[in-house]
């Protein structure tokens, strides 16, 4: 039997498919504002035996979300734990939901790869539930022996390859193999091999035209040898082609998920004393609860509605604090009860209460959420920001009482001066209980504001009224893809920054110099500013007994075109969208620099021999490609209509980038012209300067450890480490 296999959101995911979305929160959404309920569904061709198997953890992890409309990405999600319970808010609009899981090889036995996407269009005050299916996005190979094989061959396997990597079934081996195709390609070779009659034998093919989702079988049988005398040609190999077939039949959860029914568990609940009423919370578990503890209860111990005595669960009822457990769909729903007999006998405070909710399921996944109490004889309280983008917040407040006006004061932190904005209620008057919001716009990029909510004159407060101050900081705008330089994959011999061959956005020049065996680029452990990885470029002279080019170490944004004899072609520049009110203001980055000493072997006087290496790093902003040279890459794709600038090295047709070209918008360098003092690395900052107003469509770096290594110039042994690029941006 085939079923389907679903990663779930949370409780929001499984209120809003199953009916029940009066429990997953009624509250009121600004003006223009909808929600998205989100869950994502994997189908796989391997089943998983053991539910919670690491297979499972594995594929829950590795799941990433982009929500993105026409100004590009507006939320990102590494895992399905980190998309909220309650809902994504998001502004009215059409809405793009892309989905990708496991894990991107060239070629593994192991390691697969699934993609999806979605397009919703979110209205003001809806509440929708959006489900992305992602589908197996690798080719898959596999062999089938006739068993007449065996009186002919031995010692037989079979591999199977493109550009970006191999795997080789020995013998009869059943598994499947999954490929990432690079690029442009389209074809898997394979070749068979073993013994026939004591002599080597050798078979080989090409299977054209191979998509993704689709099962290549090679079939191994033997033909009439009295047809086929000569050697081994009565081996044949024909291939099946099919769909993959979908067969897994495992239920992938996120942890535990913890909403409100009627508010949003991650705002703050306020009232007077003695009004707060009762308040309930959800709790949703796919495998059952095996701890749900609850701390912080003014007048009631730490306790864990899972373990308590019936004495405790009585004892606590008696408090005003009950639980009620029911199922849906096979999913394991607690409501907690914090009832008025409880809440309303809890003091005005100066300090919020928070009442810490932390569940545990039979996956041992575990989530906490506090519900945040501010009681007081304030008028209005301070709530928390939501809908943050780069240039504008949300901000919140709840009325406590009845007033007549009510808005927000905000400053960005540090300044001492506010500024005033009107709050729009979310209801036709400032009615105690109930919300109200105001939209904060042109604000500054990645930069904390402080705000809070006030009144106007009360009885108590003559004056106005001056709320809690909170604080939020800015999203920061897009950054370049594995810009920690973590990510890293062989293929053939190049090691590849990057951790999906097919895919890449930073190349380097290691395509020419791993026909010598040496990447000039890698990843190393030794130097790093974060994370595990930094990237590591050395300059040296790459050849054999003299012949051979001097080699600067180098990674930049764009691919590795060619080799044109010892020379290279180079595409610089990748597409890349930059949010139409931001620009690019800076590149932030980590480097620490040891130059070596010019032993010049190009023509030309760049780095005086003797004298210390410089290294080079520069950022570049097209607002179109470069069409001026035409040409084919080695994948066999054209340069057209596709890069920013075009490089060549050689020098009968030398061509660098001109930051004075037609199409360029900004242009930042930073020549490194001395060693970094000490061991640790550095941070370095490069602003930009701007030759137009146009809006960029494409964007390189550059880094090399050797600045003139366009012309073979520089010291053999600079290395130039970098890590962590951080894209700095400012409103226009």
């Amino acid at each position: 039997m085939k079923r389907k296999f679903k990663l779930y959101g949370g409780l929001a995911v499984f209120l809003a498919t199953v009916g029940l979305a009066s429990c997953s929160g009624e509250q009121e959404l600004p003006d223009g504002e909808g929600t998205m309920f989100l869950s994502t569904r994997v189908n796989s061709d391997v089943k998983v035996e053991d539910r919670r198997s690491a297979a499972e953890d594995e594929l829950a992890a590795s799941t990433i979300v982009w929500i993105s409309n026409e100004e590009g990405v507006v939320r990102k999600y590494n895992s399905m734990s980190e998309v909220p319970p309650a809902g994504i808010k998001l502004m009215a609009g059409d809405y793009t939901v892309k989905a990708w899981a496991g894990k991107a090889e060239y070629a593994s036995f192991t390691s697969r790869w699934f993609e999806g996407q979605e397009k919703v269009n979110i209205t003001a005050g809806s509440k929708q539930s959006v489900e992305v299916v992602c589908k197996i996005a690798n080719v898959v190979a596999s062999v089938k022996y006739a068993d007449e094989v065996d009186g002919y061959l031995t010692n037989y396997s079979l591999t199977v390859s493109h550009k970006g990597g191999m795997l080789t079934f020995e013998g009869k081996d059943e598994r499947k193999g999954y490929f990432i195709m690079p690029e442009g390609v389209t074809s898997l070779d394979y070749v068979l091999t073993g013994t026939f009659e004591g002599q080597p034998f050798e078979k080989s093919g090409v299977i054209d035209n191979v998509e993704p989702a689709h099962e290549y079988v090679l079939n191994i049988y033997v033909e009439d040898r009295e047809e086929t005398p000569i050697g081994g040609g009565f081996i044949s190999i024909v291939v099946d082609d099919s769909m993959v077939e979908t067969t897994d039949e495992v239920l992938i959860t996120a942890p535990p998920s913890i909403t409100g029914n009627g508010f949003d568990i991650n705002s703050t609940l306020a009232g007077a004393s003695g009004s707060m009423g009762t308040r309930e919370v959800y709790v949703c578990a796919a495998a059952d609860l095996t701890q749900l503890k609850i701390q912080g209860l003014p007048g009631i111990e730490d306790f864990d509605f899972v373990t308590a005595s019936e004495s405790v669960i009585s004892a606590l009822a008696a408090s005003g604090i009950t639980k009620e457990v029911s199922y849906i769909e096979g999913a394991q729903v607690v409501k907690i009860s914090f009832r008025d007999t409880y809440l309303n006998t809890l003091p005005n405070s100066e300090d919020a209460y928070e009442f810490i909710i932390t569940a545990t399921d039979g996956g041992e996944k575990t989530s906490t959420a506090t519900l945040r109490l501010r009681i007081s004889a304030a008028p209005v309280a301070t709530n928390s920001v939501s809908n943050l983008s780069y240039t504008s917040a949300t901000v919140s407040g709840t009325a406590i009482m009845d007033v007549e006006s009510a808005g927000f004061e905000y400053r960005m932190k540090g300044k001492n001066d506010w500024t005033y904005v009107d709050g729009s209620a979310s209801r036709t008057s400032f009615t105690k209980g109930q919300p109200f919001y105001a939209r904060l716009a042109d604000l500054q990029v990645m930069t904390t504001y402080e705000y809070r909510a006030v009144s106007g004159a009360t009885a108590d407060a003559p004056d106005g009224f001056k709320g809690e101050i909170m604080e939020f900081t800015t999203l920061n705008g897009p950054q370049l893809p594995n810009s920690g330089m973590e990510s890293w994959v062989t293929s053939g011999k190049v090691l590849l920054p990057t951790g999906n061959a097919g895919n890449l956005f930073w190349d380097s020049g290691n395509h020419g110099s791993s026909t010598m065996s040496i990447n000039v680029t890698g990843n190393a452990t030794d130097k790093t500013h974060s994370g595990s990885y930094s990237a590591r470029l050395k300059s040296q002279f790459v050849g054999v007994m003299g012949i051979g080019k001097f080699a600067a170490g180098n990674i930049f944004v764009g691919k590795y075109l060619l080799t044109d004899g010892t020379d290279g072609e180079l595409g610089f520049g990748r597409p890349f969208d930059i949010p139409s009110d931001l620009k690019i203001r800076a590149l932030r980055v980590w480097i620490h620099y040891t130059p070596g000493t010019a032993n010049n072997k190009g023509a030309g006087n760049y780095v005086p021999q003797g004298t210390l290496d410089q290294g080079d790093i520069y950022i570049a902003l097209f607002d179109g490609t470069d069409d001026s040279v035409s040409g084919t890459d080695k994948d066999g794709e054209s340069y057209q209509g596709k890069y920013g600038c075009i490089i060549r090295t050689k020098s009968s047709k030398l061509k660098l980038l001109d930051k004075n070209a037609a199409n360029v918008v900004a242009y930042g360098d930073y020549p490194i012209t001395s060693g970094t003092s000490g061991s640790a690395m550095v941070q370095i900052e490069i602003p930009l300067e701007y030759n137009k107003s146009t809006h960029p469509t494409h964007i390189a770096v550059v880094c090399s450890a050797s600045r003139y290594g366009d012309y073979f110039q520089g010291g053999e042994g600079s290395i130039l480490y970098v890590d962590d690029f951080e894209l700095i941006y400012e409103r226009k």
